[in-house]
């Protein structure tokens, strides 16, 4: 697989360039190559993040090209277009972005790139089953960002309303990263207890709808405000990367391809997935109330239209 701990960055706009900072702080990656179409972008962020290793745990960082990437244990893609407003779902992206995933891909695959394929361009779902079908990799290696991000604005959000750290919220958000996406409610946890029984204890009044709908509509609202979302993104992806580089078996929500698992087949999505060195090393299968079945399906059908339009 090459330099255990080299990572590559694909695009160097704020999602690239705030996930390699977040990178450095997890003091895992000894290399850092970060490729952009804008050679100049990339040194620039390259220099700056090198100067920041003096400070953080040593580290390498340049700016490169295709050829640093094929010995890279992980590669990250982050880029293409994002969304110019609020207005604009993930989904719309999906004509120009997939154009430059399958160029991504090509251009790793003849250089015989062959670790683990991070994709963090949206409309994400939809790429990372298109990378994965122009990919040579096995499908496990090629994983997208999924719902981890949404499920931890999901945790943030409960944990604020209650009062608690983050890391006391045990619940999940599965199918698309998107629109359509649904809460595991039936097995979301908090404090060790059912979540409705711990807000009946504590006094809190725990809307699911309304706590869904401040999830979905995170991002546009940061969009709006700022222009972009990269802090969160960045950080769900370097915890991502550690959980391959450190081998930890680490159950996190993120996209992969479905192959009966939950009623479902050649359809990426996110799911409860076991994260280790080899990427995905198995999917966790939750107990789902028959409303929760059916928004997941529904989820799955979407995001299955979609690929299957842009693959023709």
């Amino acid at each position: 697989m090459g330099h255990t701990h080299r990572v590559a960055i694909i695009g160097c706009g704020r999602v690239g360039a705030t996930t390699a900072f977040a990178l450095l702080h997890t003091g895992q990656v000894e290399e850092l190559v970060l490729i952009d179409t804008d050679r100049a972008r990339a040194e620039g962020e390259a220099m700056d993040l090198a100067h920041a290793t003096a400070l953080l745990a040593p580290a390498r960082v340049w700016a490169g090209d295709y050829a640093d990437a094929a010995s890279a244990a992980i590669v990250i893609v982050a880029a293409g277009r994002a969304s110019a407003s609020r207005d604009e779902s993930r989904l719309q992206l999906v004509g120009d972005n997939v154009r430059i995933t399958r160029q991504i891909v090509g251009e790793l695959a003849a250089v015989g790139f062959s670790g683990c394929l991070l994709m963090a361009t949206n409309p994400v779902d939809v790429l990372a089953q298109i990378a994965a079908s122009a990919s040579p990799l096995p499908a496990a290696r090629v994983i997208g960002s999924g719902t981890l991000l949404d499920t931890a604005r999901l945790r943030q959000l409960l944990a604020t309303a209650c009062a608690l750290d983050p890391r006391s919220v045990h619940a999940h958000i599965l199918g698309e990263h998107g629109d359509s996406e649904i809460v595991a409610w039936s097995s979301a946890a908090i404090a060790g207890m059912p979540w409705a029984a711990f807000g009946a204890q504590a006094g809190v009044e725990l809307a699911p709808e309304a706590i869904l709908d401040s999830v979905r509509g995170a991002a546009p609202a940061i969009i709006e405000r700022k222009g972009a979302t990269n802090f969160a993104i960045g950080a769900a992806l370097a915890r991502l990367v550690s959980c391959i580089l450190r081998d930890e078996h680490s159950v996190l929500m993120v996209s992969t391809r479905l192959a009966g698992e939950y009623g479902e087949r050649d359809v990426y999505l996110s799911v409860p997935c076991v994260v280790g060195g080899g990427g995905v090393e198995r999917i966790i299968e939750l107990d789902l109330s028959p409303a929760e079945w059916a928004g997941l399906h529904r989820s799955a059908e979407i995001l299955r239209d979609v690929a299957r339009r842009v693959a023709a």
